[in-house]
């Protein structure tokens, strides 16, 4: 099941602007501006966008597959000037849009170079004259570590040279272990992109298609004073895009090549590199491009002799290369070497891609050697021992959290009758029972557990801490609980860490009551809305152990809060939740010790709050830890229960402060329910520059969008309290604002507390002509809705989080100079499906520092971070990084070279859709719209590990892959060479 839900009330209106805004990277490094100009500087107002790509050598995208981009609009020359991340690759491609007078924004133009003129649509112009593309042409470039001011080129042929760059790789050798020629990747690299950009330049006859500048046919006799190389290079440029463009405007688009750029380059990969000479039956020979490229130039009249004999050259070398193409035959092309295109650069490639060899080999046996010699058998005896005592207790323990809960339970009840009942012979703990109704105090075991009650202090804001009354009752339990050999001890925490002083933190039980109370109540007249188990001073031991190798203590403090939830079904008693848990403790080898004789010392951080804690009912009065992600204890709210009525819409108008309001109302009885207002169109200065014009005085219409709570009096609905207004850039058109709250599952998609996600369908269109399905036309009159209930509700995560660092006696030192392990584990799991995992495990570290966890750092570190997401709709992707202090390599001349080292390893897995739930397209403004493209409530998804691709990242630089083969992994690396993982 895909993990699709209704974006919350705070998410709602940031993803409806997301579409109009620039994506920011979260990438960190130096930025740079470069020159982006498009075609032959034949555009006005075009859209160009820049996209950083990752390390792992893929563009940046969100987790809708939407690329993280930042616009810029190109000036009359079609040039933009864009800031970069320096010393990395970066990705440009160039969309049309149209105008909107409202907004003042100014459609892009593009002058047709074509001599007998141009038709778009409907629309048909003159050789030198403009028409207005609308998302297209989409061409593309992919460029490497660019200079401060470089200029870049974007072109139909850059964006060839993009689609090799990203499929394929060029090895200059073979052998047993190497493959020669052009190599599947499916990423980019510093190596494809430039053997990339080499490779298409020499197939079209351009010195570099990235730096050339093209000629515009329209102004050939600019050319007049220039180079005569240089002249002959870009009018031959020119004359190939000119050619381009005639069949570009010809080209009927596909869904899955929507451009003609995109269909000639699914060619190109497909012949690893290189097009038809002549015939074929392909998108495009080179013999026919040459052909409209000549017959065009020749067209052309130009008043200039000198130009006039560079056109003459183009012809000819047109003419040249004709001639020796052979029908039906593929060119036999090949990049320059990389020696030549990288330089005195090439080196530390290769150097980097012999360190990753290394790296990798390390890793082949890394779970022995990622601690030094001698300290991982001690490590792994001292955890075994850990996890032996833990399994040997884990009954025991269990047993005594029961005992401490019916400590509580029986104190109550003691209490409340002013004598205790008879003792429950099933209470194996418990040898005895006085209770002093005097003192209201129980003691227990012959006096070795005693009990009492305070009030509790819940209102930590006031100056008073000793409330006569409060929502909250302590019952206080102090003493020794013993079950088997498993001792367990707890007090309160005192100031000054002195019994005779004030409680600083109490132990026990605190009962959380629906009213106030001033002593434990029957929750009969007041019922119990929560309990939180409170050990705020504990040590837990094994009293056989004592003295022994196997001796170990725990201390600490804990708290376990249970919330309370009634039955939805109004059938149940009211059960309780594991809402939040807090552990932070100290595992010494030494009992009762403080430290100055211990040896082997762990430090133990659990923190966790659950999902759905107060609406989720589950099958037992209190759930236990194995009781997440099952379903809830109800017969009725099951997977594909159909829930008449649950939810209803109403149009409506309404004025507010002089404003004609129209809005919707959206009912939904078993949940909250909204009013959307949508406020009349006002004309305001453009100070975000939404249409990068670089005008912040122009004006452009807005309106404002307002989410109000709404509740039902018994006989009509009523507003009780509204968000903060959000202004949307666009005129007021309700029938599209609700369309748009309807994609992203606002109304489609709805959560009912303590039952799950029910599915709505909504009326709608038929698909447009990209697939995308709209609402049909709003009904003036009220409508309700069946929905289906297609994710029954889980106690999730909300978070989790683990932190543990051990100190070992280690080679006869004292502990505190020993090398010192941590791990640390950060995870959200809403659901069972929708994981957000970070690890991190840092040895012999001189510090830590902090980010999502805490991560070790100094000169003898090693450390393995992983991160993994599962929470998209469409794959799951994450990363495995490996730090490693003095990674030895031995050089070509023989010396040896030792660095500290860090390999990563990205990880991308793509789920193969039954039918795809939505994705996005870009409208005419070009912003992402997002498109639904299946109106139903799951969509079939296949999951299949061995689909999964690592990308190799070593120092910033993707070296290679990981891929399953035939069912072994193997390594392929950007020079061709090869090796399984066995």
């Amino acid at each position: 099941m895909l993990k699709l839900r209704v974006l919350g009330s705070a998410l709602l209106i940031p993803a409806l602007l997301a579409g109009c805004s620039d994506n920011g990277s979260s990438r960190s490094s130096s930025f740079i501006n470069v020159y982006v100009q498009a075609g032959q500087e034949d555009f006005s107002d075009a859209l160009i966008r820049y996209v950083a790509v990752t390390e792992a050598g893929t563009l940046a995208e969100n987790s809708d597959k939407q690329l993280v981009s930042t616009t810029y609009t190109s000036n009359n020359e079609a040039e933009a000037t864009v800031a970069i991340l320096a010393e990395e690759l970066s990705y440009f491609d160039i969309i049309g849009r149209v105008a909107d007078a409202d907004a003042d924004v100014v459609a892009t133009s593009r002058k047709c170079q074509v001599a007998s003129g141009c038709t778009y649509g409907d629309v048909s112009v003159a050789l030198g004259e403009t028409y207005n593309p609308v998302t297209t042409p989409g061409w593309r470039a992919v460029a490497y570590s660019l200079a401060n001011k470089e200029r870049v080129r974007v072109t139909p042929l850059t964006d060839l040279a993009a689609q090799l760059a990203f499929a394929k790789v060029y090895s200059e050798a073979s052998s047993d272990t190497q493959d020669g020629g052009w190599l599947d990747t499916g990423y980019y690299s510093a190596y494809s992109v430039e053997q990339s950009v080499s490779q298409v330049s020499r197939l079209f006859g351009i010195t570099n298609i990235q730096t050339a500048e093209p000629a515009d046919l329209t102004q050939l006799n600019d050319w007049r004073k220039a180079n005569s190389a240089d002249a002959i290079n870009s009018i031959r440029y020119g004359a190939l895009l000119a050619a381009w463009q005639s069949l570009e405007l010809s080209y009927t688009p596909t869904s899955d090549l929507p451009t003609y750029a995109s269909a000639v380059g699914a060619d190109l990969v497909a012949n690893d590199g290189q097009l038809f000479e002549m015939g074929g039956s392909q998108t495009l020979s080179l013999d026919d491009l040459y052909t409209l490229a000549k017959d065009n130039l020749a067209a052309i009249t130009v008043s200039n002799a000198t130009v006039q004999g560079f056109v003459d050259s183009v012809i000819s070398g047109f003419e040249a290369d004709q001639a020796g193409f052979t029908a039906d035959t593929l060119t036999v092309v090949t990049p320059d070497t990389l020696a030549n295109l990288f330089g005195t650069n090439y080196s530390d490639f290769t150097i980097g891609l012999q360190r990753t060899k290394a790296f990798v080999d390390i890793l082949r046996d890394y779970q022995e050697t990622f601690f030094e010699s001698g300290y991982k058998a001690q490590i792994d005896s001292y955890t075994n021992q850990l996890k032996a005592i833990g399994e040997a207790h884990a009954d025991d323990l269990d047993a005594i959290l029961l005992a401490f809960r019916q400590t509580q339970e029986l104190y109550v009840d003691c209490y409340l009758n002013g004598a205790c009942p008879a003792l429950d012979s099933g209470w194996t703990w418990l040898t005895d029972a006085n209770y002093d109704a005097a003192t209201a105090t129980l003691t227990l075991n012959g006096g070795a557990i005693t009990v009492n009650y305070m009030v509790a202090d819940v209102n930590l804001t006031d100056a008073d801490t000793t409330p006569t009354s409060s929502k909250a009752i302590d019952i206080l339990i102090r003493g020794t609980y013993n079950e088997g050999d498993l001792r367990f001890i707890v007090d309160n925490a005192y100031a000054n860490d002195d019994p005779n002083d004030d409680i600083s933190s109490s132990s026990g039980v605190r009962i959380y009551y629906t009213e106030a109370v001033s002593a434990p109540a029957d929750s009969a007249s007041n019922p119990i809305l929560g309990y939180e188990i409170r050990w705020s001073d504990f040590s837990l031991y094994d009293t056989a152990t004592i003295s022994s190798d196997a001796e170990n203590e725990v201390t600490g403090s804990f708290r376990l809060f249970y919330r309370g939830v009634a039955d939805p079904e109004t059938s149940g008693s009211m059960h309780y939740n594991i809402d939040t848990v807090v552990l932070n403790g100290r595992i010494s080898d030494v009992v009762g010790d403080d430290g100055d004789n211990d040896q082997n010392i762990t430090t133990v951080f659990i923190s966790a709050s659950s999902a759905n804690a107060d609406s989720y009912y589950g099958e037992s009065e209190f759930a236990s830890f194995n009781g997440f992600f099952n379903p809830t204890a109800s017969t009725t709210y099951v997977k594909g229960q159909v829930e008449t009525a649950v939810a209803s819409y109403k149009l409506g108008n309404e004025t507010l402060n002089g404003n004609d309001i129209e809005y919707l109302d959206y009912y939904v009885p078993s949940a909250e329910s909204y009013r959307y207002r949508f406020y009349p169109t006002v004309y305001r200065a453009d100070t975000s520059d939404i249409d990068k014009d670089g005008d912040i005085e122009e004006l452009i219409p807005t309106h404002y969008l307002e989410q109000c709570l709404l509740e039902n009096t018994g006989s009509a609905w009523s507003v009780v309290s509204c968000e903060p207004r959000q202004r949307l850039n666009a005129e007021r058109d309700v029938q599209q604002a609700i369309n748009d709250l309807w994609e992203i599952g606002v109304f489609a998609r709805l959560d009912v507390p303590g039952r799950g996600a029910y599915f709505i369908e909504w009326p709608v269109n038929a698909p447009d002509e990209n697939g995308c399905l709209t609402l049909a036309d709003l009904s003036t009159d009220e409508v309700s809705f069946d929905g289906e209930l297609y994710d029954p509700e889980v106690l999730g995560l909300t978070t989790a989080r683990f932190t543990s660092e051990v100190v070992l006696e280690y080679d006869g030192r004292t502990s505190t100079s020993e090398p010192r392990t941590v791990l640390d584990v950060l995870v959200s799991a809403p659901t069972a499906d929708s994981i957000d995992v970070t690890a991190a495990l840092s040895h012999d570290y001189s510090s830590l520092t902090l980010n999502d966890v805490y991560l070790g750092a100094g000169s003898r570190l090693d450390r393995l971070l992983v991160n993994y997401n599962t929470q998209s709709a469409f794959g799951e992707d994450g990363s495995v990084a490996i730090y490693k202090d003095g990674v030895s390599l031995t050089l070509d001349d023989g010396t040896t070279s030792s660095v500290d080292s860090e390999l990563t390893a990205y990880a991308n897995l793509d789920y193969q859709l039954g039918s795809e739930p939505y994705r996005y397209v870009l409208d005419q403004e070009g912003n992402y719209d997002r498109c639904v493209t299946s109106n139903v409530a799951e969509y079939g998804e296949t999951r299949n590990l061995d689909d999964a691709v690592f990308y190799l990242n070593f120092r910033d630089v993707v070296y290679g892959r990981i891929a399953k083969e035939s069912g072994v992994w193997i390594i392929r690396y950007i020079d061709g060479s090869w090796e399984s993982l066995l």
